[in-house]
Parts: C-alpha cells; structure tokens; sequence
C-alpha cells in the first residue's frame, strides 16, 4: 500500500492455485464507500500469478483500521446459458488497512456455516475484545449467487457476555451443492477511531431434493397394481353378467 498526494494506492496480487487455468479474471475492491474494478482478461495459468493496482481518494472519514473488500470473479466450467455465457465462480477476501491511526479489533465475531435452501437467517455472535460496551455497525458480504437480503444492521455489544443478531440471506442463482464464502465485517460506531473486525464464513447451497424420480418407480408399481385390480373388478362382473344370462 501507497500514500500519494493524490490516492491511496493498494497493490493486490493474485495467485492461481489451482491445476486449471483461469481465464479471465475480474477483481473488484470496496474501500471508504468506493468501488474499484480491475480486469485479467488474459487469465492466469496453473501455478501462475498477477498483480494489479487499485487507486482510493484520500478522503477517510475517521482514521483507524479500514476494511478492503475484494471480489474475484472468473468463468468456470460447465452449460452455458440460453446466451452463451459460461457459468462463474466467485470468491471473497479482505484486506485490513490502518488509514491515520491503528487499532485492534473491539470485538469477536463468531458466523457458523450456514445451510441454505431458498432463505435463511444467518446467526452471528459478537463479543467485545476490551471489556468494554461498544455500538458496531453489522454486514454481511457474499459472492456471486447469494445475496444479503437487508442492509447494514447496528448492534449493542455488551461489556461481557454476547450479543446476538441474524442476517437473513437469499440464493440468487448459485448452483445446488455448492459452497460459497461470505465476509462478516463489524466496524464500531463508538469511540474516535474506526474499530474493524472481519470473519470468514461458508453458506453452503442445498442440493435439489429430488424427491420426484425417487417416487417414479413405486408410483409406475402402484399403478400397475390399480390397473390389475380394475381389471380383475371388470373380469368379475363379466362372469356375473354371463352367469345371469
């Protein structure tokens, strides 16, 4: 990271880890209510790496640790949709930064893995750091896919014991059976300077119940049995008919 006269300069540098090469990357980062967006249009191959920079005015604020979030998107295998577009993968991380004044986190965000269907409530645990009562704005970042149903919620943070809240989370078109990362990021409203923390959490996607094909095979049986039970009803009244004849 870089201070100049006129921006804040943070390099970020992607690394693929993977053994498939990544084709055309798009990273975004949100910093002091600012968007910035660079783009890898040539990818990255297995093992390879690549840096960009992303610039932020001056303008902070309330000095203390800030929290620059950062979504990767990139195209992965698999159907393209009714246009051609390949589906995309998405992931989330964060840098922290100290702008003007460095300070610890003031309090402890606990974010259990969430399993979504449609909709869900996301439980979250915050306990303060420094024995102290605190005001924290409360959100929720999610990638591609999922999104946050409601915006930023304020929470009172006892001196001791623990505070509870829930963020209510939607599916948005992310596949059946798989996992996404999310960022919970709490930043204090109390106090001169800005208190950050940040938790990583996994909402992981249900996979289609499927209920129907299981059924198909008893219902096809069952049915084959009312049609032999109506038959043999038919073959009854047949012989009554003729025995009265």
């Amino acid at each position: 990271m870089k201070v100049t006269d006129e921006a804040l300069d943070v390099r970020v540098e992607i690394k693929n880890a993977g053994d498939a090469a990544a084709g055309s990357l798009s990273l975004e980062g949100e910093l002091l209510g600012q968007r910035r967006q660079a783009r890898f249009p040539a990818g990255l191959p297995p093992g390879g790496s690549s840096s960009t920079h992303l610039l932020f005015s001056l303008d902070v604020p309330r000095p203390g640790v800030h929290a620059l979030a950062l979504l990767l998107e990139y195209p992965e295998d698999g159907p393209r949709d009714a246009v051609g577009n390949p589906p995309m993968a998405s992931q989330r991380a964060y840098l922290l930064l100290a702008l003007g004044a460095a300070a610890e986190p003031a309090v402890r965000i606990d974010v259990p893995d969430l399993r979504l269907d449609t909709r869900g409530d996301l439980p979250v645990g915050l306990e303060s750091t420094d024995g102290a009562p605190h005001r924290v704005r409360l959100r929720v970042l999610t990638a591609r896919g999922v999104r946050s149903e409601a915006p930023p919620v304020e929470v009172e943070v006892p001196a001791r014991g623990r505070a509870a809240s829930a963020v209510t989370l939607m599916r948005s078109g992310a596949p059946r059976g798989t996992r996404h990362g999310i960022l919970v990021v709490a930043e204090t409203l109390d106090g001169e300077l800005l208190r950050t923390s940040v938790a990583t959490g996994v909402v992981e996607i249900a996979p289609s119940a499927a209920w129907m094909p299981r059924l198909n095979r008893p219902l096809l049986v069952l049915a084959l049995i009312l049609l032999l039970a109506a038959a043999a009803i038919e073959v009854r009244r047949g012989r009554k008919r003729r025995g009265l004849c």
